[in-house]
């Protein structure tokens, strides 16, 4: 949707009102308006997604049941050892201690397998995989909030038929500050509230700590060609009628005021595939000037 520009010091073109209007340079300076070019920006295919942060809690508390029987399983093993020595040398040790022991080892055996099936099934292999080393690290980390769990879902109906490769999310008000989750799994269940399919990630948070059940939206990375297009700055944005608009410098001093599609945010503005805008420079800085402008005279709209 285009609007003509119809402010007090306007030059019309000819002919009563033209398709576009013109800002004379001194206006331009008492507006302090300056124009750029936008930057070209690519971005992978993606589709939107919807979730929110997790309660650490029960992965918490599943590696912590891990620890304990992993070194319950140790010392079962150490004491089968030293009994099935004494018996095996003649000291007073009885076989049923040593059969004791055995059946002790086995069940703190099934004991570890029984957490270790619970993580994997409970949450995935992102999580049941890794390393006691990397579980340590992760478990200070969400304790301290340096790392968040989150559960993603794309929308009901939809289906994807290769992983993502990350997610780009951010929560209510903060749409222009975006966080990449690259560490992503699919979700062993469905996520009753949005019944479709999902995703469990580990979010990065330096920042400042995610509270548990804040929600996120966001887009999942797929793979495939990028998609082109120009990244529209914020502060080239403004916001008019419930819609977001540009101003756009067209041949000498004309200047129309541009819906723009902000359903992409990304970090510093909108991405805006190609095709969307033609190629002429923006105004980057006295847009609000140009707008305050021009909702005090009148506009015809096409």
């Amino acid at each position: 949707m285009k609007t003509k520009l119809l402010i007090p010091f306007l030059v019309l073109t000819a002919g009563g009102l033209s398709s576009a209007a013109e800002v004379d340079a001194e206006a331009q300076r008492l507006l302090g308006v300056e124009t750029a070019d936008l930057a070209v920006k690519s971005m992978p295919p993606e589709v939107a997604v919807y979730g929110s942060v997790l309660s650490p809690a029960p992965v918490i508390d599943l590696f912590r049941q891990i620890e304990a029987a992993r070194a319950a399983l140790e010392l079962s093993k150490e004491s089968l050892e030293r009994v099935g020595k004494l018996f095996t040398s003649g000291e007073l040790v009885a076989r049923k201690d040593v059969q004791a022991a055995q059946a002790q080892q086995a069940l703190d055996k099934t004991a570890l397998q029984g957490f270790e099936d619970h993580l994997a099934l409970e949450w995935g292999p992102l999580f049941s995989k890794m390393t006691g080393l990397e579980r340590s690290k992760l478990l200070e980390d969400l304790l301290v909030g340096r790392e968040a769990l989150v559960r993603l879902s794309v929308s009901r109906g939809q289906r994807l038929e290769s992983a993502p490769l990350a997610a780009r999310l951010h929560s209510f008000g903060h749409e222009l500050s975006p966080v990449r989750c690259t560490a992503l799994t699919p979700a062993p269940s469905i996520d009753p509230a949005f019944q479709s399919q999902g995703f469990l990630g580990l979010l990065e948070t330096p920042a400042a700590p995610l509270a548990a059940g804040l929600m996120l939206t966001g887009e999942l990375e797929l793979k495939g060609e990028p998609r082109a297009g120009v990244l529209v700055p914020q502060g080239t944005v403004v916001f008019y009628l419930g819609k977001a608009w540009l101003y756009q410098k067209e041949d000498g001093d004309k200047f129309e005021r541009i819906e723009v599609p902000i359903d992409t945010p990304t970090e510093g503005g909108w991405f805006v595939a190609g095709g969307v805008f033609e190629p002429h420079p923006v105004v980057t800085k006295g847009a609000q000037s140009l707008l305050s402008k021009e909702t005090l005279a009148p506009a015809e709209e096409e």
